[in-house]
């Protein structure tokens, strides 16, 4: 079964505590990974952020908080790389449900090769569909026409994370926006289903979002939805590639594991 690391703050003792909690309760092991404090350290790696980049295209920069969630999220991905084995990852203010968690354990040594990530969780973002793929035991797997707008839980091969570092060059958007970017990190996203986890709204947000935004120019409002225009249409276009060149194999895939 795949490692499963825990991304966990060190100050974050509680979150630790909750979700080692659930995770000891089915049997596994997890491996603690010491999370980034953007808040707190200016790790190298925030250097991969461009700020005038970011502030050009979505008219705001990002949080410190947003940036140790990212240098986390990348030093996990080179660790994947590094084991040589897929893991899941598990953001720490998570609740297992744990049977489907289970399910998924038993399950993952059974995925393709061409299955470089999966979302454990509900995709819940509005307008997006579902394109069905293969069963494996009670579990469905689908792909997803827009991400969930959340990195709180995913399966991951070193293949995909390769992929994520290698487009992780220049930072401009939050990683769970970066791993939406489907088009462009060439990491399908997939999603399960009955979802295997969820978010635990015990825990108050840590990343520390700017709620005291100053107001957008006309500019940059133009600038803001041209770019958000733009990812809409490569959005689409790559759906509907992926829609014409994989559905019949994923049907054929669908049949050979039945059989097996």
């Amino acid at each position: 079964m795949p490692k499963v690391i825990v991304i966990n703050l060190d100050s974050a003792q509680e979150r630790w505590g909750h979700i080692k909690r659930q995770l000891d309760s089915v049997g596994v092991t997890p491996e603690r990974f010491s999370a980034i404090d953007g808040r707190a350290i200016n790790h190298p790696l925030f250097e991969k952020y461009d700020e005038e980049y970011r502030v050009r295209r979505k008219g705001a920069p990002l949080s410190l908080g947003q940036l140790g969630c990212f240098a986390s999220h990348y030093l996990v991905w080179q660790r994947c790389v590094e084991l040589g084995e897929p893991v899941i990852v598990l953001e720490d203010d998570v609740t297992l449900i744990e049977g489907y968690f289970r399910e998924f354990l038993q399950q993952a040594p059974r995925l393709g090769a061409d299955i470089e990530c999966v979302r454990l969780f509900r995709n819940r973002v509005k307008h997006c569909k579902s394109i069905s793929m293969f069963e494996l035991g009670a579990l469905s797997f689908v792909k997803y026409t827009k991400g969930p707008m959340s990195g709180m839980g995913y399966y991951l091969t070193p293949a995909g994370a390769r992929k994520f570092l290698a487009g992780a060059d220049k930072w401009f958007l939050a990683v769970d926006m970066y791993m939406d970017r489907f088009w462009a990190n060439k990491v399908e996203c997939i999603g399960v289903s009955p979802e295997c986890i969820t978010h635990e709204h015990l825990f108050d947000s840590i990343i520390g979002y700017d709620r005291n935004k100053k107001p957008r120019s006309l500019a940059v409002r133009f600038r803001r939805e041209l770019f958000a225009l733009a990812e809409i249409s490569r959005r689409f276009f790559h759906n509907f590639r992926f829609m014409c060149t994989h559905k019949c194999a994923r049907w054929n895939k669908k049949e050979s594991l039945t059989d097996a």
